[in-house]
C-alpha cells in the first residue's frame, strides 16, 4: 500500500483506495491522476495519486493507496477521478 504523498501527519482518519487497471491494450496511463472523494459529512480537496518508488496504473495492475484526512468524511457517496493527458502517446489516457 502506498501513502498518498500529500497526507499530513496530523490527519487521523484513513481511507484505503484500491485501483484495478484493465488488461486491454493501452489500458495503462502515465498521466497524473487526480481525485475527489465525497462523503455525507465532508469532501476532500483535489488529491493526486502518486508513488515515488514504483510505476502505478500499469496494464493489469492493482494499486492500493492510503489517504489521510483531518476528519471523517462520513458515509461515502462517490469518487470523482480524472487525469491530465500528460503521459506520452498511448499512455496519456
Amino acid at each position: 500500500m502506498t501513502a498518498i504523498p500529500d497526507n499530513h501527519r496530523s490527519d487521523h482518519y484513513y481511507y484505503q483506495i484500491l485501483h484495478f487497471t484493465g488488461q486491454r491494450k493501452d489500458a495503462e496511463t502515465k498521466s497524473k491522476v487526480h481525485f475527489v472523494l465525497d462523503g455525507d459529512d465532508d469532501q476532500t480537496a483535489i488529491r493526486t495519486f502518486a508513488n515515488l518508488h514504483r510505476t502505478i496504473f500499469q496494464r493489469g495492475g492493482i494499486d492500493a493507496f492510503l489517504m489521510a484526512v483531518p476528519k471523517s468524511l462520513g458515509l461515502l457517496n462517490y469518487i470523482h477521478i480524472w487525469h491530465d493527458h500528460s503521459g506520452k502517446v498511448s499512455s496519456s489516457s
